[in-house]
């Protein structure tokens, strides 16, 4: 008997998964895709990994879906989501982890945001925690809960756009020059190469848009000493991330970095000392933020006056 899953056509999109040395959850990332109520015309994997996974390299093409594996010698999230974008058939683009389950009409709920604007609009949905694994496994720190819709234009005091479930247009994203491959897991400054895309769309004139029906569940395969150094790597490229678009004529970075800065600080006096594991992680965090903003301006040569200036000017 033929099921209705087996005949709806191809959804017209390029699902992109970037991955290394994952690849147990890799493989499960892929079958979720391809389980869903709606899969995309093509699912492309850029694989970072040190051998490649033979089992979705020769997955073919199913229900319609053409699975395209690439194997890569190179490193860091930024530079693999990048590959991605100039070999994605298809103009719009989802980004996924490899460490997620998507929900079944994930992918339609997802591509309903950008089809009625085009490439003015990026599209996000939300992110939540699925079930510890394992026994030991932590709830995520990257999640994205809210559940009501949003459009977003123009500067925030936030970061709007994660870096997982989101639809964007190929052409937009490499017209701003591509991921910043300086960013990111695999860097030295292991994240918020999402949070400096974002800006950077917003700033550009384009609009995100939050699908709270579109959801992906991250999933808690972590330890409490992995995400608390997965915390100082987010912090790292937070801080790098601050430190990059921190300028002399505009205050709002700087102003964004204090704020939350200022925000972790309260938590700590808040939590002190009923929860320690509050304190310990956004020690970390503040930590991390610190460290990546110092290290961005003497790695990227931007002069220490820079800063100094822009805090006297505060």
């Amino acid at each position: 008997m033929v099921t209705d899953l087996e005949t709806a056509q191809p959804l017209d999109a390029t699902v992109l998964i970037c991955s290394r040395g994952r690849p147990a959850l890799l493989l499960d990332a892929v079958e979720s895709v391809l389980a869903g109520a709606r899969v995309p015309t093509e699912l492309l994997v850029v694989d970072q990994s040190d051998e490649p996974h033979g089992r979705i390299e020769l997955r073919g093409t199913v229900r319609g879906c053409s699975v395209r594996y690439l194997h890569s010698s190179t490193r860091g999230l930024s530079r693999a989501r990048n590959i991605g974008l100039r070999t994605a058939s298809r103009q719009v683009v989802v980004l996924l982890d490899d460490d997620v389950f998507v929900e079944p009409d994930w992918l339609a709920r997802l591509l309903d945001g950008v089809a009625p604007a085009g490439p003015v609009v990026v599209a996000t949905g939300r992110v939540l925690a699925a079930p510890p694994e394992g026994g030991g496994g932590v709830p995520p720190a990257s999640l994205v809960t809210f559940a009501e819709p949003a459009t977003f234009r123009g500067r925030q005091w936030r970061d709007v756009m994660p870096g997982a479930n989101v639809a964007v247009h190929r052409d937009v994203v490499l017209a701003l020059g591509g991921y910043d491959e300086r960013l990111g897991a695999g860097t030295r400054f292991g994240g918020a190469e999402d949070n400096d895309m974002g800006f950077r769309l917003l700033e550009a004139g384009y609009e995100i848009r939050h699908v709270p029906e579109a959801v992906v569940l991250h999933r808690a395969w972590r330890s409490r000493g992995n995400r608390l150094r997965l915390r100082w790597h987010y912090g790292r490229g937070k801080g790098a991330f601050y430190a990059k678009h921190l300028s002399l004529d505009d205050r709002f970075i700087l102003q964004r970095m204090t704020r939350e800065l200022g925000g972790r600080t309260r938590r700590i006096a808040r939590a002190v000392p009923r929860s320690p594991a509050i304190v310990i992680g956004e020690a970390v965090s503040i930590g991390g933020t610190l460290s990546g903003a110092a290290s961005w301006m003497l790695r990227e040569r931007v002069p220490a006056s820079r800063l100094l200036r822009a805090l006297r000017r505060s």
